[in-house]
């Protein structure tokens, strides 16, 4: 199975959330959020949405005690949940739970935990995240939120405006900037509209270019074409930026092109989307890494749009390429090289994210107390990919099996046992099966990592009723 995703996410939630043993916690709302959000808006009484990462075995040999110690969070502090529970309906989203999966989807949350702090009406105005022990920090939070509810201002208000009509330039771009500040996506049709109201002398000032790449245009959108109408100014800016901050740029103009395409279901904007990613690398004469973008970002859009007649055949290529026919420590070096750009808590945002110096928070990443070889990892999703993709094609799941073993050889972890299990049953080696299934058994309870799901599936190859 891919795990990649959850070990993760395990990781994070030892690293960011607290694993709390105090008697004052949060007493959040029973009813869906659609219910509260109807609640608060006839007490007309603040939410605060708080996502809570799920629950994860403890790392090495900690204890529940020591974990409490090394993760205690201020969230808990008597003063922070009177105030929340007086001032506000809590609701948490848990996100082991398909509601506040959706919900993180809803928000575009991806780190956790993150704290929400919703209008009577349901608009964030205010976003924060990672745990701290220190409890003056959710404070400072709350009465951060009470200044933007009062404020004539806030983006509830911003949002009224707009649904009104009004497209000033000078107000379009407040709006902008105040759903940039919590985190909202800015849709191309709102940035498409922003610009065709300026002039185009606008766009020979740095300042104005900079605004529109940090909103992430589509590639060939309006906004995209403007800001580059002065190449030299374009290529000035890339120049002058650090390197995280570069990077973050391009990731926003991919993402929402590609998010975009997706959508559409437009082939040609995909490979746009692609072509951009492409060219981010071949400007720093990064070949492989160059062909490798853009064979990424193809392999999310065909896989979203599941078309697998082309999904499959560029899958098996690209892992194929890039994974098994090039030496592991050489695939080390590129994922490393990207590492330094990929941590959000390490490095400058394309933007700044009000949600930080609004809370005053400082993040000290913990060192893992689990490692695992990111070169397996990767394998082990592609040939769970490879799997789930509902092929029962012998040569495809040949070498989904292949790039499995390998993943094994390189971290024998449960899960990548359990995705090579699946491939041998799928292939009709039952017996072989089985025998790597228990292999994943075991391997868990070594670990001291959950097994229910793994003797699930070992109880039904052994039945041979597993799907």
């Amino acid at each position: 199975m891919i795990v990649i995703t959850r070990f993760l996410c395990v990781l994070t939630a030892l690293l960011l959330t607290a694993a709390t043993a105090t008697a004052q916690q949060l007493r959040p709302e029973t009813d869906s959020l659609g219910q509260v959000l109807q609640r608060a808006r006839q007490l007309r009484k603040p939410v605060f949405l708080f996502f809570s990462a799920a629950p994860a075995p403890a790392p090495g040999k900690l204890t529940k005690q020591q974990i409490t110690q090394r993760y205690n969070s201020g969230l808990d502090d008597a003063a922070v949940v009177q105030v929340l529970q007086q001032e506000f309906l809590v609701v948490k989203a848990n996100m082991s739970e398909p509601v506040g999966q959706r919900l993180a989807r809803r928000y575009a949350v991806s780190t956790f935990p993150t704290y929400l702090y919703l209008h009577p009406d349901g608009t964030v105005l205010h976003r924060s995240y990672s745990n701290t022990p220190d409890a003056a920090r959710y404070l400072r939070d709350i009465d951060t939120f009470r200044q933007k509810l009062a404020s004539p201002d806030n983006l509830s208000a911003l949002e009224q405006r707009y649904a009104q009509g009004e497209r000033a330039p000078e107000f379009l771009r407040q709006y902008i900037e105040a759903r940039r500040s919590v985190g909202a996506p800015i849709s191309p049709e709102l940035l498409d509209q922003y610009v065709r109201e300026l002039p185009i002398k606008a766009f020979e000032r740095l300042e104005q270019v900079m605004f529109v790449y940090e909103c992430g245009p589509l590639v060939d959108s309006r906004a995209y074409r403007l800001a580059r109408l002065n190449q030299r100014l374009v290529d000035s800016m890339y120049a002058t930026l650090s390197l995280p901050r570069r990077v973050a740029l391009n990731k926003a103009i991919i993402s929402n092109t590609m998010l975009a395409a997706i959508k559409a279901k437009d082939d040609k904007l995909a490979v746009q989307g692609a072509n951009f990613a492409q060219g981010s690398w071949q400007a720093s004469r990064n070949y492989q890494m160059a062909a490798q973008a853009y064979s990424g970002n193809m392999l999310h859009y065909y896989s979203a749009v599941k078309d697998t007649t082309r999904y499959l055949p560029m899958l098996t290529n690209f892992y194929e390429r890039f994974y098994m026919n090039t030496p592991a420590d050489t695939v080390r070096k590129w994922q490393q090289r990207q590492q330094a750009v990929r941590n959000p808590f390490q490095n400058d945002l394309p933007y700044p994210n009000l949600a930080r110096p609004d809370s005053g928070v400082k993040v000290h990443m913990m060192p893992p107390t689990v490692q695992f070889d990111p070169v397996a990892a990767d394998l082990n999703n592609g040939a769970w990919a490879l799997y789930k993709s509902g092929t029962r094609r012998n040569s495809y799941l040949m070498q989904a099996l292949r790039w499995s073993q390998r993943s094994v050889a390189l971290d024998p972890r449960a899960a990548y046992y359990d995705t090579m299990a699946h491939l041998l049953y799928a292939l009709r080696f039952p017996a072989e099966a089985v025998a790597t299934q228990q292999r994943a058994v075991a391997q868990a309870r070594q670990a001291k990592e959950p097994v229910d799901g793994f003797e699930q599936t070992l109880r039904k190859m052994k039945a041979g009723t597993l799907d």
